[in-house]
């Protein structure tokens, strides 16, 4: 099952798909956070006008990162379900196992 990590608004980051919830991610200092997951993958996420997502280390579980889908959006992800994703956001597509995922230190699972 595809999982989905990406930003939506200006201070939340959504998980979608094995494992379901937000963070709250405002902060006036604007410094990346943390993603990590049970499967080895490892990355940052940072929000600078739109969300940009920075992978540093590929797990087992890591598919791609969908670059800022803009306003130009074709459709061509329909594979991972990124149609109700907002415009202004990278989307991290994980698949596999996951047992949780760590963001800024904070572990969420299924």
């Amino acid at each position: 099952m595809f999982t989905r990590i990406y930003g939506d608004s200006d201070d939340l980051i959504e998980i979608d798909g094995q494992i379901i919830d937000e963070v709250d991610a405002y902060s006036s200092k604007r410094e990346p956070i943390k993603i990590k997951t049970s499967e080895g993958t490892k990355g940052t996420i940072l929000f600078n006008g739109e969300w940009k997502i920075t992978i540093t280390e590929e797990g087992s579980d890591f598919v791609k990162v969908i670059s800022a889908i803009g306003d130009d959006y074709d459709d061509k992800h329909t594979e991972e379900n990124t149609n109700d994703i907002p415009s202004h956001s990278d989307v991290l597509i994980l698949d596999g196992d996951l047992k949780w995922v760590k963001i800024n230190g904070e572990k969420f699972k299924p």
